[in-house]
């Protein structure tokens, strides 16, 4: 046979260490890919997320004077008039004192409370103000505004009929319809036989009427009204009002509707 110029420079040996798989490489690029995924997904939840979660953030989102917080309560606990010793009575003597020191009139002061959007409160914090503004020794007189879905006789244990549907067509006096409540000093309006027409009785020049003579015999008339962004009746009663007090559910309103609210 002719010759080669094949020849062996180095014999085959068996590799010391794999060349796949790399597990401290892999181990290392999964750990970083995995927290820059999560991290990104963690931001864009929160950029996506636009619920008001603090005090902080609703006055810098909001621009509006920040009364007080009021912690999350059910049952008879959420009444102030059962526990005065408790801290959610202390945050309502709070919320009281800096709303007294929001009014500087002293004539009778109408206030109007209400919220973005349902389940916020409300009516929780109209009853427990009302309540707080009489024990504090103010004449005080709670009107039922949300004639939609009436819940301010619940929450103080009164009939809901006579009230201010009624008293706003003319078929009861103004005594018939103020009922006077557990607490000292506090007398109730409540909302009435069911209306069909609530934004019409609202806007009329009766219901400013009612607020005033209300207000000749009281210290404060607190209006607890619906929702401003699921009907027109808060706009309307807040313009009948010397002042209105917006609550804000925590994690339950996005800064957008609670700026449009407003």
């Amino acid at each position: 046979l002719p010759s080669s110029n094949i020849r062996v420079i180095d014999p085959a040996e068996s590799p010391r260490l794999p060349v796949s798989p790399r597990r401290v490489l892999n181990l290392m690029f999964g750990l970083l890919g995995g927290l820059g995924v999560g991290l990104s997904v963690a931001f864009v939840f929160e950029y996506l997320d636009s619920r008001i979660k603090s005090p902080d953030e609703m006055k810098a989102r909001l621009g509006i004077p920040y009364l007080g917080m009021i912690p999350k309560v059910k049952g008879s606990t959420s009444m102030m008039s059962r526990d005065t010793s408790s801290s959610f009575a202390e945050a309502f003597r709070s919320v009281r004192t800096n709303v007294l020191f929001s009014f500087t009139d002293d004539g009778p002061r109408t206030l109007v409370v209400t919220s973005a959007s349902l389940g916020e409160g409300k009516t929780q914090v109209s009853a427990n103000l009302a309540i707080s503004l009489a024990q504090a020794g103010q004449r005080v007189v709670l009107v039922d505004g949300d004639m939609r879905r009436p819940r301010v006789h619940s929450f103080l244990e009164i009939d809901q009929e006579p009230g201010l549907s009624d008293l706003l067509v003319g078929t009861v006096t103004a005594s018939e319809a103020c009922k006077r409540s557990a607490v000292s000093g506090l007398w109730v309006v409540p909302a009435g036989h069911k209306a069909p027409n609530p934004a019409d009785l609202l806007g009329s020049n009766r219901f400013q009427a009612i607020l005033s003579e209300l207000g000749e015999t009281s210290d404060w008339v607190i209006v607890d009204s619906p929702p401003v962004m699921v009907v027109a009746d808060a706009a309307l009663i807040a313009n009948r009002c010397l002042g209105a007090l917006f609550v804000v559910g925590v994690d339950k309103v996005g800064r957008r509707e609670a700026q449009a609210a407003l």
